[in-house]
Order: C-alpha cells, then sequence, then structure tokens
C-alpha cells in the first residue's frame, strides 16, 4: 500500500469511495434515513475535489485502486477519514491516520480535532483522541449524531 497526495485526478473514485463508505459502513451505526441524507443524492467527487483542492492537506492510500482518503487542515482539523468498505479493520485507514498526525507534527501542530462518525470515533479513540461531545444536529431534514474529538499532540 502506497500513501500519497491527493490529485485532481482521484476525484471520482474519491467520490465514489466517499459514498460507499457512507452507504455501507454508516449503516452500521446509523439508519437508513440517516445514511441517504449523510450520502447526499448529489455526485460527490466534484464537491470532494473543491474542498481537498484548498491547501489542505490531502493524502490518499492505494494498491491498484485508492483504498482510503483524508485530510489535514493547517489548524489541526481532520476534516475527511474514509475507507472503502473492503478495506475497513484492515489497518488502511489507520496507517492514513498515522501519515496525517506525521505531518501535523512536523508542522508543529499541538492539536489534532475531528467531528467524528461511530464508526470513525472508535478509530480515533485507538489513536488516544477523547471525545468532548456528541453533537446532535440535521442534515437535509434528518436527524442525525457525531462525536466532536481531540487529541494534543
Amino acid at each position: 500500500m502506497q500513501i500519497r497526495l491527493y490529485r485532481p485526478d482521484d476525484a471520482p473514485q474519491i467520490g465514489a469511495l466517499f459514498r460507499r463508505a457512507i452507504l455501507e459502513v454508516g449503516s452500521k451505526d446509523y439508519t437508513p434515513q440517516q445514511v441517504a441524507a449523510w450520502a447526499g443524492p448529489e455526485p460527490a467527487g466534484e464537491r470532494l475535489h473543491a474542498r481537498l483542492s484548498d491547501g489542505r492537506l490531502a493524502l490518499v492510500a492505494e494498491e491498484d485502486v485508492i483504498l482510503a482518503f483524508g485530510d489535514l487542515e493547517a489548524d489541526g482539523h481532520i476534516d475527511f477519514l474514509y475507507a472503502l468498505p473492503q478495506a475497513v479493520g484492515k489497518g488502511v485507514a489507520a496507517a492514513l491516520y498515522d501519515a496525517l498526525e506525521e505531518a501535523a507534527r512536523s508542522r508543529n501542530i499541538a492539536r489534532l480535532y475531528t467531528e467524528a462518525s461511530e464508526a470513525a470515533r472508535r478509530l480515533f479513540l485507538k489513536k488516544g483522541f477523547a471525545v468532548l461531545e456528541r453533537r446532535d444536529f440535521e442534515v437535509r431534514g434528518v436527524a442525525i449524531h457525531n462525536y466532536v474529538m481531540e487529541k494534543i499532540l
């Protein structure tokens, strides 16, 4: 497996990965209505490309295909950390997270933080994050939740 910088031509694969992760992995912890609202009706590739190309560090893990992607904003925020369903539990997202943390340390970022889904919360807890609070909110009119988490480096 190789971890590398995100490229604009990754956008279609990233969009498909994002939707599959939500629909297949998210469905283990969220209702069908919550999953549908989270995934959204629109293709995700263009929207994700705009976000991942705004100056933040964006990485992908690949092995023939992109298995996972994640990002690190300048203030230590991790907005995305998603893996293909077949990569879940195989250390791919953990390795990608480790690369993001290493980049944060090299940039003298003192604190990492995120808003994590149920599945992501489990990974971030293993990586030393603490849950600060559960957030209950609405997406497209559907009640859903995630967790505000942080790790002091």
